[in-house]
């Protein structure tokens, strides 16, 4: 073999060489990506299985504060953030929800049009990374160890009710630029649960709510008639009832008409709501029986109130006549634990004497009651 021959067999197999490398580390780049790609889905996976979970305890939440402490909790522990917390808008329909038991370290309610002036009602998620340089306005001193966060836009961008944020002390966590598609769908499952809670409240409301007076109806009191009252308001808790009716109210709406009863009832709810303390449940029984139920109220505090009652009740007026009401007042002893019922019952009763006697006035039923 000359040595042309030899120069160009050696190059050849010098080529191959390089190409069986080139080749060998070309596979093995391949088998490491197609590992992070196997691995980020596996992320991906455990990310969305612990979502999933996540979004079954927020749609069996019974209302929205329990909702949003289902989120709080689960997503700090999930997903190992270092702060969660909402901003809502005072003027949204969940504006006027209570959420006394949502810290304010958890909650921060926000004036009309606040989200747009911030500017954050153009899109659904924000990436930021934080800085001494670079702030937010709305976190606080308490945040100061936060190196990025993800502002969760929640509900329609034209009227945001809310704002979900989540913090990190990773700084390359909710870095701009990263893909918010995990972020994204979870603006939209959180904004859509709790316009959900806040309507299925409000249907439920309605369902246990007299709509003329506004008070308790009979579908409020039904789960509870016929129980202990301890089942209701705990044990050792002594319990009065005030058995509330309008004196002669056929003839008022025969002399008046119904839509003067109807304004007398609604001013006599009002009226007795006014005299009873805010936790203290009024239901209207139907036509113009009303019962107040007191717990936890001794009977010298019960018959201060009764007095009260009847007092500024007689003084409600229709077409320049004051009306007036007859109530009984009946209490049930902790050691007793009588049924719901069984205590109106006696308050009913109670009130009947009070009308024998004249009306206009309350009776206090016997004391074996």
């Amino acid at each position: 073999m000359s040595d042309s021959d030899k120069e160009e067999a050696a190059g050849v197999k010098d080529h191959a060489t390089r190409r069986v490398h080139q080749l060998a580390e070309e596979n093995r780049q391949l088998r490491q990506y197609v590992s992070e790609v196997m691995e980020r889905l596996r992320e991906n996976e455990r990310l969305f299985a612990r979502l999933f979970d996540l979004e079954s305890k927020v749609l069996a939440s019974s209302d929205p504060e329990d909702l949003c402490f289902s989120l709080l909790r689960g997503l700090r522990s999930n997903f190992d953030l270092d702060m969660v917390r909402f901003w809502f808008s005072r003027s949204s329909f969940i504006g006027g929800r209570q959420m006394d038991g949502v810290s304010e370290r958890d909650l921060v309610w926000l004036e009309k049009g606040e989200i747009e002036r911030m500017g954050l009602h153009q899109k659904h998620v924000w990436l930021m990374q934080l800085s001494d340089k670079k702030g937010f306005d709305w976190l606080e001193g308490r945040d100061h160890h936060l190196a990025s966060v993800a502002l969760l836009v929640l509900g329609d961008l034209q009227h945001p009710f809310g704002v979900l944020g989540l913090g990190s002390v990773d700084g390359e966590r909710f870095q701009p630029g990263k893909s918010a598609d995990f972020l994204q769908h979870l603006a939209q499952v959180v904004g859509l649960s709790l316009e959900n809670a806040v309507s299925r409240e409000r249907l439920a409301r309605l369902a246990i709510t007299d709509s003329l007076t506004g008070s308790h109806n009979r579908r409020f009191l039904q789960p509870h008639s016929h129980q202990p009252l301890s089942k209701w308001f705990g044990d050792g808790v002594d319990v009065c009832c005030l058995y509330v009716d309008v004196d002669d109210f056929k003839s008022l709406n025969e002399r008046f008409g119904t839509e003067a009863g109807d304004d007398v009832l609604s001013q006599l709810a009002v009226t007795i709501a006014g005299v009873a303390r805010a936790q203290d449940p009024l239901i209207r029984l139907g036509g113009d029986e009303f019962a107040l139920l007191l717990p936890g109220c001794p009977l010298g505090k019960a018959q201060a109130i009764a007095a009260k009652l009847i007092d500024v009740c007689n003084a409600i007026e229709t077409h320049d006549q004051r009306i007036s009401v007859s109530a009984g007042l009946a209490q049930a002893a902790a050691a007793q634990d009588m049924r719901v019922k069984d205590l109106i019952s006696n308050a009913d009763q109670a009130m009947y004497v009070a009308k024998a006697l004249g009306g206009g006035r309350f009776e206090l039923a016997g004391s074996e009651n």
